[in-house]
């Protein structure tokens, strides 16, 4: 499969259905397979992720054949030997190639005359397996050892040279799909930029090609995520602002499970986290356990919870301030993300907590576990 030689989730998302033929043409492939003599040699499109054969030829007992093909436009395709045994191509109209390779290893050519792109895309083959081979030796030297540290240097070396080629393959290639294996190398999303010039050099080279239609939608997905993750946090930094640490935490009222109102207020004189968070929160339910703790721990010193939360219904709500042992205060109007206090301090997400000290200000925001501890340790002397 291709896709064993480009490998991840660039190249598994861009190829897609390939080629369409034409008419006949001068148009060769010469082969030399050593160690395949009388062997069945095919050249293949690809239709769904998969290899189709579109003509063949038997080599000879030097393993020598030619295919003569019609004309095609620049795309990915391949050379097949036995069924495990892949050449990729990136063949462009008109080309004839003259190639060299062994039976054992045909996705490594010797030789490859002819194409360009075909050319360049194995070249970069040739170095990102100089760098696997050279990261797998560092790689079993630090196993044997992890205090290496001249292993762990030669390792960072050796990544941050191969991450400069690699890039550098990429600007100076940006009109060959043959940089699409060498995009699977690096972060997507450390990367973005570079993938989206790719894309529009890719529109001007390949336009037509479903490999390029699949590469090009992912890119645009990704470009969508990255805009929303961008809105995400600057909401989230909106929302950090609009209650900051040293500012007075808005006073609130809502019932108890007993259906009995309770204020903010009412606990002011201590040290106060409000903690919003619900029953059906997998991550609330897990930080539940270091609340109780601190709880515990601090309740006799002054410290005090209320918690609020984000529940529909009473009974879910009641069911795990019992399970998890929260035997502090609780509130809620059972509105789900509409919930009152929730929205007037700007809760997003859960778990969410605001810490208040004595006088009703905001101390911190967002401890959990040790951090809570150390905080209270401090304020609480």
């Amino acid at each position: 499969m291709i896709t064993k030689y480009l490998s991840g989730a660039v190249l598994l998302a861009i190829l897609g259905t390939g080629c369409t033929g034409g008419a006949p043409q001068d148009r060769t492939i010469t082969a030399t397979i050593d160690g395949a003599g009388g062997k069945m040699l095919y050249f293949d499109k690809f239709v769904n992720n998969r290899p189709v054969h579109a003509d063949s030829v038997k080599l000879d007992a030097q393993g020598k054949g030619v295919m003569k093909l019609p004309r095609m436009p620049l795309d990915f395709y391949s050379l097949t030997l036995g069924g495990d045994q892949i050449m990729v191509l990136l063949l462009d109209s008109a080309e004839s190639m003259d190639i060299a390779a062994q039976a054992d290893s045909l996705q490594f050519p010797q030789k490859v005359e002819g194409s360009v792109n075909t050319a360049l895309l194995h070249d970069y083959f040739r170095t990102a397996k100089a760098y696997d081979s050279q990261s797998q030796a560092l790689a079993q030297r630090l196993k044997s050892n992890p205090a290496d540290s001249s292993a762990m240097g030669e390792y960072a070396k050796l990544n941050a040279d191969f991450g400069l080629k690699t890039r550098q393959f990429i600007n100076d290639h940006m009109r060959s799909p043959a940089v699409l294996a060498a995009l699977n190398r690096i972060n997507p999303q450390q990367d973005l930029p570079l993938f989206q010039q790719v894309k529009d050099s890719l529109r001007l080279s390949i336009p037509n090609s479903e490999y390029f239609a699949g590469f090009r939608d992912q890119v645009d997905r990704m470009a969508q995520q990255a805009l929303a993750a961008k809105q995400q946090e600057e909401m989230q930094s909106k929302l950090d602002n609009l209650i900051p640490v040293g500012s007075e935490a808005p006073d609130f009222t809502q019932n108890t499970p007993e259906g009995k109102p309770f204020s903010l207020s009412s606990l002011r004189g201590k040290v106060v986290l409000v903690d919003f968070w619900a029953s059906w929160c997998r991550p609330c339910r897990m930080e539940n356990p270091n609340v109780v703790k601190a709880y515990k721990q601090y309740h006799a010193k002054g410290f005090d919870v209320l918690g609020v939360s984000l529940d529909k219904t009473k009974d879910a709500w009641t069911n795990a301030i019992k399970q998890d042992g929260l035997t502090w205060h609780h509130v809620s109007d059972l509105a789900y993300w509409n919930n009152a206090v929730a929205q007037q301090y700007g809760v997003s997400s859960i778990p969410f907590s605001i810490l208040v000290d004595r006088d009703g200000k905001v101390l911190a925001k967002n401890l959990r576990g040790p951090a809570l501890e150390a905080k209270l340790a401090e304020v609480l002397k």
